[in-house]
């Protein structure tokens, strides 16, 4: 089989697998990530291939006995699911990429009242995350010609660039990170973690990030460890190799996401959270995650109840489903929702109403009929419920968004804006001028809202990224500017 033209590499892949009587069924993956990527592969076809890792027993036992070869008749591509040891990729996944590097990228360190990161840690990442960036760059090696394109997805392989690097040097790589970027984040995790997150980037000729503020945060930390930084150029020099650095803002599919809103199911969940309430609707959607801000978005709803009583007819419907519940962290931050919902409730009975599963089809039909829909994020890379919701809506709903959110940087203008995303207060207030607003007021930001989301498509994401990779290639700069697209 002829090599790949453009390698996508990412801990998650297309598709995962499930056991069933007759062998083995899959589903694609969802979110953002393979919505973007999976209509390109497809166009790519054979050129491409898509290297991910078995994430269950059910994806390894799949891979071994074959389910894979199935996909490209099915899919359009090759997939690949790389075998890691259970344990390894245990502490590769949950103890460096989704406790350390996450909070870092988030700025979560005081939220959460931690300290800096240390032995265990360090040992991990030794032990864990390198070993596994090597299995991913030792795939990647096996799957491409020198002159095809890598493009590795996010902070779980940070360091599989450079060891691409090292073995290819004229090699065409991309790295992107999905989530926010914190500069400061890192001055906690062990010196070593740290240097080798930045200097492993830095194997790609190509770096990205949603937004520009999490581009320029690294190119602060670029600059705080004494490396060659040009902001107005948007490019790192290290040890004699230049880095480009751009921002992508992710989009959605913003016509299949509406279609599908239109859909019976959407619609009759729309009707039933209508048919429960007597005023306004308040809605978010979110993953229990600390970093979505989800405790001071309701202790912000209950002050607003406990000063407003002819606003007490307002019903808050949050659609929450359960995140990493095997950390000790994220296992307090949903008991911490739970009892702050319980306190607003206990004085203003039925006023936040919860679903802890999920149900996208019922989160879309909550989407399709805020009144108010809540984004307050601490930091978030992008934060795709802001622009689902805009898309979906159909009753002119006023869009709440903090700053933190990289959205912010596209829907911020037409949104009632939260300056401080730790201030109740202010959050408070955010929710209340956006239930003040008229109709008129709704429907024009609304318009403005969707105008945005609807003016790029998925693929037109990672086409952006293959323009500027082969400009590179062909020693120019990228075609998008500093400032991103």
């Amino acid at each position: 089989m002829d090599k790949a033209g453009v390698v996508l590499v990412s801990n998650r892949g297309p598709v995962s697998f499930s056991e069933s009587d007759t062998g083995f069924d899959y589903k694609k993956g969802a979110g953002g990530l393979a919505g973007a990527m999976d209509p390109v592969a497809r166009e790519l076809g054979q050129q491409a291939v898509w290297i991910a890792a078995s994430t269950s027993d059910a994806d390894r036992k799949a891979a071994a006995e074959g389910a894979l070869d199935d996909l490209p008749d099915e899919l359009g591509y090759r997939v690949r699911f790389l075998d890691i040891e259970p344990d390894a990729y245990s502490r590769y996944y949950d103890v460096v990429s989704n406790r350390m590097l996450w909070f870092a990228n988030h700025c979560l360190w005081d939220e959460l009242g931690l300290g800096a990161f240390g032995d265990e840690e360090l040992e991990a990442w030794k032990s864990a995350y390198l070993p596994v960036n090597e299995i991913f760059a030792r795939a990647v090696l096996e799957e491409t010609k020198p002159d095809d394109l890598i493009l590795f997805q996010d902070y779980h392989l940070t360091v599989a660039p450079q060891l691409v690097r090292r073995e290819r040097p004229e090699q065409t790589i991309f790295h992107f990170t999905h989530s926010s970027f914190c500069a400061k984040g890192l001055d906690r995790v062990p010196e070593p973690v740290r240097r080798g997150v930045v200097e492993g980037l830095l194997g790609a000729d190509l770096l990205g990030f949603h937004v520009a503020p999490w581009v320029d945060a690294f190119l602060e930390l670029c600059q705080a460890m004494d490396l060659d930084v040009d902001r107005e150029r948007g490019r790192v020099t290290n040890r004699g190799r230049t880095t480009w650095v751009r921002a992508y803002p992710i989009p959605i599919d913003a016509a299949a996401l509406q279609e599908l809103a239109r859909s019976e199911t959407v619609h009759t969940w729309g009707e039933r959270f209508l048919d429960e309430v007597t005023g306004p609707v308040v809605v978010r959607a979110d993953r229990t995650e600390p970093s979505k801000n989800i405790v001071r978005g309701f202790e912000a709803f209950g002050v607003l109840l406990d000063r407003r009583a002819d606003l007490r007819n307002v019903t808050f419907f949050a659609c929450l489903y359960g995140s990493r519940q095997t950390m000790d962290e994220y296992q307090r931050y949903l008991v911490d929702i739970e009892e702050t919902i319980a306190s607003v409730n206990e004085r203003h009975p039925d006023a936040i109403r919860m679903f802890l599963k999920d149900d996208y089809e019922r989160t879309l039909g909550a989407l399709s009929i805020y009144d108010v829909l809540l984004v307050n994020p601490i930091m978030d890379g992008m934060n795709l419920v802001s622009k689902e919701g805009v898309a979906v809506n159909r009753r002119n709903g006023a869009l709440v968004l903090s700053k933190g959110a990289g959205s912010f940087q596209e829907l911020g203008d037409f949104a009632v804006q939260i300056e401080d995303a730790l201030d109740v207060e202010a959050t408070a207030e955010a929710i209340e001028r956006a239930l003040e607003l008229s109709v008129d007021e709704r429907r024009a930001a609304l318009e403005s809202e969707r105008a945005a989301v609807e003016a790029t498509k998925p693929e037109d994401w990672i086409y952006a990224q293959i323009e500027d990779l082969e400009a590179i290639a062909d020693e120019r700069a990228p075609v998008t500017p500093v400032s991103g697209r």
